[in-house]
Formats: structure tokens, C-alpha cells, sequence
């Protein structure tokens, strides 16, 4: 099963991490020695401000504070839609 994000098939979603407060991060590309990345970004409480960029897998995990952000485990990913319509497009 592949995932992209709001139909963008150029970018195939590799991993789903989400924080304790419901915010999403789409990572679309391989992760750097100091945990640089490059995804998509839905924070829960501003949907309206999603957006592509770059972001810190540590930093996330430092930030949010420990077990505080997590891997989606690929079979869930097909709940990520309750979050918005289309959010995430699965092609098996």
C-alpha cells in the first residue's frame, strides 16, 4: 500500500508520526544523521495552516516530551481521513 498526501503523487508518504495533541506529521523523504526531514505538516488545532516543509523528527520528540509523539502503524493509516476528507489517499 502506497499513501500520499491531498493527492500530491509526486511525494509518497514513508512514515505518519502524530503528537498527543492530535497534530500530524507526513514524512515524505529519508531522515538526515540529525534528524532532518522534509514532509507535510497538519497541526490539529490549525488544519487551515497545513502545509510542506521541513521539519525535526528530534526535535518533535523533545518538544512534545517523551512518548509524546509516535509512528502510526501503516494499518491505521486508513483512520487518518477522520482527521479531514482526502487527508491521505491509499493506493494498494
Amino acid at each position: 500500500m502506497k499513501a500520499y498526501v491531498k493527492g500530491n503523487k509526486e511525494s509518497e508518504v514513508l512514515e505518519i508520526l502524530e503528537s498527543f495533541q492530535g497534530d500530524l506529521y507526513f514524512r515524505t523523504d529519508k531522515v538526515d544523521e540529525d534528524g532532518h526531514t522534509f514532509g507535510y505538516v497538519r497541526l490539529y488545532s490549525m488544519p487551515q495552516f497545513a502545509e510542506w516543509g521541513d521539519f525535526n523528527i528530534n526535535e518533535l520528540k523533545t518538544s512534545y516530551g517523551k512518548n509524546m509523539v509516535w509512528p502510526v502503524k501503516k494499518n491505521a493509516w486508513s483512520n487518518i481521513n477522520s482527521y479531514e476528507d482526502n487527508l491521505l489517499e491509499l493506493v494498494k
